[in-house]
């Protein structure tokens, strides 16, 4: 009961602090909160991937990576170049490994903390700046808030008919608590919710938002598993703590982060 309550309030609190930067900042509040987020995943993803056996300068080095290319690619009049930024990324990381491989315990180690920055970019970086793109069409943010009701709407109806009719694991490796039932639940939940988002985005077909609903509900839950499996591997319950109740910006955003070029593309594709 008191890691519910715990739960309710923090959501209530970030609900909060969300609504009033959009409110009042609009487009610029939205991309206050997407800094923020981007500076605080990129930390988690550091901590879970670099551990004391690598070199110290490694989290730090990913952390200002991350962020000053988010703040790069999220520039509209630099959008067209965003793939160009992420591939001249990668080489500069792998360049730094090759350049301080003394650093790094053995060879193995270099080419793991290269594979695991270039992973991590695309995870803590494009994925947030895919909310960012989305914000910036014409009804971007109706998009980005049918994106959030979606995801989180998959979660609550994979709560309700997890715990009521769950029996059939998908991946207890993965996850242990999650259920094929729950999973359908949470479908259904977020293709109702899409659904609704007619009334808001009504030059938007039906059926493209059933469409979203249904493939952004089911991507919104393999990101939850995706960050279960990095949460395993890396020996940690919860991605951080900045969150009481719900653990670190990852473990709440994991679902909205890989639904998100979906709805970047519908958002841009529909606002032509």
């Amino acid at each position: 009961m008191k890691n519910l309550s715990s739960r309710v309030i923090s959501a209530i609190i970030a609900l909060i602090i969300l609504t009033l930067f959009i409110y009042f900042g609009k487009e610029k509040g939205l991309y206050v909160i997407g800094l923020f987020t981007v500076v605080r995943a990129s930390f988690e993803i550091a901590r879970m991937f670099f551990n004391a056996s690598y070199p110290k300068f490694t989290r730090n080095l990913f952390l200002i990576v991350s962020t000053l290319l988010f703040i790069l690619v999220t520039q509209e009049e630099l959008r067209s170049i965003s793939g160009v930024a992420l591939i001249l990324s990668f080489i500069f990381l792998a360049c730094f490994g090759i350049l301080y491989h003394r650093r790094f315990k053995d060879l193995d180690q270099i080419l793991s903390f290269v594979a695991k920055s270039c992973l991590g970019l695309v995870y803590t970086c494009f994925l947030p700046a895919c909310i960012i793109w989305t914000s910036q069409t014409n009804n971007g943010m109706e998009w980005f808030l049918c994106l959030l009701a979606v995801v989180f709407a998959g979660d609550i109806g994979a709560y309700i008919f997890g715990s009521k009719f769950g029996k059939t694991k998908i991946a207890p490796t993965l996850s242990p608590n999650k259920s094929l039932e729950g999973s359908l639940g949470g479908l259904l939940f977020s293709t109702l919710v899409a659904f609704a988002f007619s009334y808001v985005l009504p030059n938007t077909p039906v059926l493209a938002l059933v469409f979203c609903g249904l493939v952004g509900g089911f991507l919104g839950q393999v990101g939850d598993f995706f960050e279960s499996l990095i949460k395993r591997v890396s020996g940690v319950k919860d991605s951080g703590t900045i969150m009481p109740g719900h653990g670190g910006i990852l473990d709440r955003l994991d679902g909205v982060l890989l639904a998100s070029p979906l709805f970047y593309l519908a958002a841009n594709y529909f606002s032509l």
